[in-house]
Formats: structure tokens, C-alpha cells, sequence
């Protein structure tokens, strides 16, 4: 029979807030629901003919006028081009009922007919809208590998339920065979449409589940008439039909819905799966294994089919796994890099620097490389701080970090070990060159503050404690020189020296 326009969702956050120009919304959604379920029951009760045809088809066209009007009247609706070409489907649809009535109560058959025409025209424009739907950040968290996957599982039980009962039938003409097998092939190609937007968006939004409500509904009268009309029982009328305008009524709902206008938040975790979404995408897999069993010996065509989907879910699968892997080791690689780094400046942290010091001292003491360790302090960070505010103490920490980075090389070491203390680990430099570095980095001291400096040299048998405490001990000497100034580490019999 028909083959109507299917609704389409928009998505929108978990927590919405409604726009004042939709308030009259508010308790249209419910009255327009009302009125669709009215018009589908009225449909259903009234014997077919002429009254039940002009029913259907005002039913339709209404449909396709509260879309659009809702297009027009609600100017912050999400993605309102989408919504336009679901309009305009649902105005073909109306089209091809009218056809597709007049033919069957003059007793013409009506398919395949011009009424087909409008019906498969439908498909590319919901499609476009199902896609524009679900555009947004760019992220889409393997959604559309799990549509997929749920996709070309449903193409196996389609292909044998639907789509080779035709390609057996031999009264079919070659253009009966073609209209016969495009709907339920269209069909196969919304479903993952559907479900990529179900899964972006999450279907925790009102608008969203009256869409996705309105899009099963709709997949279901399909299937049930190209059932129906291979298996000889389907009559016009009855509850397939109804199952449309069930559809219309619901996409209707679901743009009228206040929730209709706000745009879907992006998931929190890009490699989230949820334990439903888990337990779809296994039934799925499951889906084309089953009918393998189920038709083993009976229908080799079908088991054909079978096998290659089983083949293309399973690289599907293995894709989809591999992606979650690919993002939970880049998770894990951040969360790493965040455990060794200070979170205000981005300066290795006291971790980090612990273990590069142990690292640069076995290298060392093996090959007898230089090794020079500096501890830096802002002056007077403390007055600045109660100055200024600890907001600007924290933009000065930023600043620093920022001047000091370009003048190290890449296998040097800047650590914040404290509020405003750090720690330079200098790998194959003597003290000259040390001193040489750090004057370069006081030099580059932000917003006119000065910085006192302690170096030390590495020794044989240095525990990183020790290594540490002489450099400390020497940048407490610079403090107490007056500030603003390097100070060296003391030799074995030797004072500090500046």
C-alpha cells in the first residue's frame, strides 16, 4: 500500500530550558497527539471506502501542515531545514495516498503505479534530514559503526522476509519486482539512519523519544505490508494503515514538543558504551547466525545473504572494538601524562621530576656526563600574591612556566615542586652552562618580578635526596644574599659561592 514519510529527530540536552517564543507549545504537543490518535482510531472503525480514503489522506496533509507550521512559528527550532523536508515528504505522502486510493476504490490496481512514484520520493528527503539531524560536534562516538552493525544484522530477517519472497514469486513483472523489493531496501537503509541519531543523542530527550517512537511505528506498518502483501493477507484498512498515521501523529508530537527547539549536548566520554547499547549491538550480531540456522538446507539463497552479512558484522564489530580500544589508549595516555603534571602551569610535577632525576643520575654515574640540578623561587611571590589576588599569583605561575620553556632544550627538565618553588634539570651541562641557562631564565622573569636561584652539581654516590637538599640549601643562600641572584652549591670543603 503506501508508503508514507517517516518523522525525524532533534535532539536536545539532558536539562533544557524552553524558549519563550514556543511557550504556547507547551500544551499544543499533547492536543496535536490527541487529535492524530483521534483521526488513526476514526480511520481503523470506519469500514474502508471513500470516507475512510478522505480520512487517511486529511490526515496526512494535516501532518505535513503542522510540520511546516511549526518550521514557521518556532524560530529557534533544531535544525528547521531537517524538519522542512520532513514536511515536504509527508506532503508527497499525502499525494501518493490520494493516488493510491482512487485507484483501489475504482477497482485499478494501484501498484505499481504513479502513486509509487511519490511514495519512493520520500525516502532521499528523509534520509537527508535524518543525516542533517544528526550533525553536530563532530564527535559521534561510534555511533555510526553500532548503526551499522544493528543495520546489516536487520538486513539478513529483511532480506528473508521481505525482500526474497519477491525475487521468488515469477508473476512478477520486472517493474513490480523493482517497486516490490526498493521499499523494504529503503527501509534497511533508514534503520541505521535512526539508530546513528538514536545513538548520538541518546533518546533521553522528550522530542527525541516521541521521534523515535514515530520512526519505529513507521517501520513497522512497512514491514507488516510488505509481509502482508507478499503473503497475500494484507487488506486496506486495517491496523498496518493505522500503524502510519500512528506515525505521523508522533512526528508531529515530536516537533511541537518544547524540547524540540534545544540542540543535543555531545556525549560526556567519546568512547562511552552503554550496557543497553552493548546488549543491542550482541543481539545484533547474534541476528544473522540465527537465521543461518533457522533456514540451513531450506533456502540457499538466504543463507547466502546470511553468511555475508555474518562476514560484514563481524569487521564491523572488530572496527568498533578497535576504535574504543584506539580511545580508551589515548584516555589512558592522558591520564598519565596527567599524573606527571602540574595542573595549574603544565610544568612536569614532583612525580615526574622524581623520576627523571633517578634516570639522569644512573645515566651519569654510568657514563660520567655532567648533570646539573637547579632549584628557582620567586621573590616575594607571597606580597605579590596578597597584592594583586591569588588569580593574578596563578597567572604569573602561568607566565613564567610560558617564558621559561623556549630557552631549554627538549631533554631539560622545568618541575613545580611547590606554590611558586621549581626545579631545573639540566642533563649534560656543567655548572658554567647551568649558570649560564638559569641567568637567561631570571632574566625572563614576567611582570618586572625578580628570582632567586640555587644550583648543584651532580657526584658520585648522590642519593636524589642529597642532590636535591644542595640545591635547595644554595637557592635559601641566594634569599638570604638580598634575592635576585644565583648562588652554587658549596663543595665538600668549600662555603657557598655566588
Amino acid at each position: 500500500m503506501m508508503k508514507q514519510l517517516r518523522g525525524d529527530s532533534d535532539g536536545a540536552t539532558h536539562a533544557y530550558a524552553v524558549p519563550n517564543e514556543v511557550s504556547a507549545s507547551r500544551d499544543a504537543w499533547r492536543w496535536l497527539l490527541i487529535g492524530g490518535l483521534l483521526l488513526t482510531l476514526l480511520y481503523v472503525v470506519v469500514p474502508y471506502g471513500p470516507l475512510a480514503s478522505a480520512v487517511y489522506i486529511a490526515a496526512t496533509l494535516l501532518a505535513a501542515v503542522a510540520v511546516a507550521l511549526a518550521v514557521k512559528r518556532r524560530s529557534q527550532l533544531f535544525r528547521p531545514t531537517a524538519w522542512l523536508l520532513i514536511a515536504s515528504a509527508l506532503g508527497l505522502a499525502a499525494s501518493g495516498h490520494a493516488i493510491w486510493f482512487w485507484l483501489d476504490l475504482r477497482g485499478l490496481e494501484p501498484f505499481p503505479s504513479i502513486a509509487d512514484a511519490f511514495y519512493l520520493a520520500i525516502y532521499p528527503l528523509f534520509m537527508a534530514a535524518l543525516w542533517m539531524l544528526g550533525q553536530r560536534s563532530g564527535r559521534d562516538d561510534g555511533a555510526l559503526s553500532d548503526a551499522l552493525i544493528v543495520g546489516i544484522a536487520a538486513a539478513v530477517p529483511g532480506w528473508a522476509l521481505l525482500i526474497a519472497p519477491y525475487l521468488e514469486a515469477p508473476d512478477l513483472t520486472l517493474l513490480q519486482l523493482f517497486v516490490s523489493t526498493a521499499y523494504p531496501v529503503a527501509d534497511l537503509i533508514l534503520l541505521p539512519l535512526i539508530l546513528r541519531l538514536v545513538f548520538l543523542h541518546r533518546a533521553r530527550i522528550t522530542a527525541h523519544l516521541f521521534l523515535l517512537y514515530g520512526m519505529l511505528a513507521y517501520l513497522a506498518a512497512d514491514m507488516l505490508y510488505a509481509h502482508g502483501n507478499s503473503a497475500g493477507w494484507y487488506e486496506p484498512g486495517g491496523i498496518t494503515d493505522g500503524l502510519w498515521l500512528v506515525a505521523y501523529a508522533l512526528i508531529v508530537t515530536a516537533i511541537w514538543h518544547p524540547s524540540a527547539s534545544v540542540e543535543p549536548c555531545p556525549p560526556i566520554s567519546s568512547a562511552e558504551l552503554s550496557s543497553q547499547r552493548l546488549i543491542v549491538l550482541g543481539a545484533a550480531s547474534m541476528m544473522a547466525p540465527a537465521v543461518i540456522l533457522l533456514t540451513a538446507g531450506v533456502d540457499v539463497e538466504v543463507v547466502r545473504v546470511a553468511a555475508i552479512c555474518s562476514t560484514l558484522l563481524f569487521l564491523l564489530v572488530m572496527h568498533r572494538m578497535a576504535g574504543l580500544m584506539r580511545k580508551t589508549n589515548r584516555q589512558a595516555h592522558e591520564l598519565e601524562k596527567l599524573s606527571r603534571t602540574d595542573p595549574l602551569t603544565g610544568a612536569a610535577n614532583r612525580r615526574h621530576l622524581g623520576d627523571e632525576l633517578e634516570r639522569e643520575m644512573s645515566r651519569a654515574q654510568r657514563s660520567g656526563s655532567p648533570l646539573t640540578l637547579a632549584f628557582m623561587d620567586l621573590d616575594y611571590f607571597k606580597r605579590f600574591n596578597d597584592t594583586y589576588g591569588h588569580a593574578a599569583g596563578d597567572i604569573l605561575l602561568n607566565e613564567l612556566v610560558g617564558a621559561w620553556r623556549p630557552i631549554l632544550r627538549p631533554a631539560d627538565l622545568l618541575a613545580r615542586i611547590g606554590g611558586e618553588e621549581f626545579v631545573v634539570l639540566l642533563p649534560d651541562t656543567n655548572i658554567d652552562e647551568a649558570r649560564q641557562v638559569v641567568e637567561r631564565m631570571r632574566q625572563r622573569t614576567p611582570r618586572e618580578q625578580t628570582c632567586s636561584a640555587g644550583i648543584a652539581e651532580f657526584r658520585p654516590g648522590d642519593t636524589a635526596e642529597a642532590f636535591l637538599a644542595r640545591a635547595d640549601q644554595a637557592m635559601y643562600a641566594a634569599k638570604h644574599g638580598g634575592r635576585d641572584r644565583v648562588a652554587f652549591a658549596a663543595a665538600p670543603s668549600q662555603p657557598h659561592r655566588e
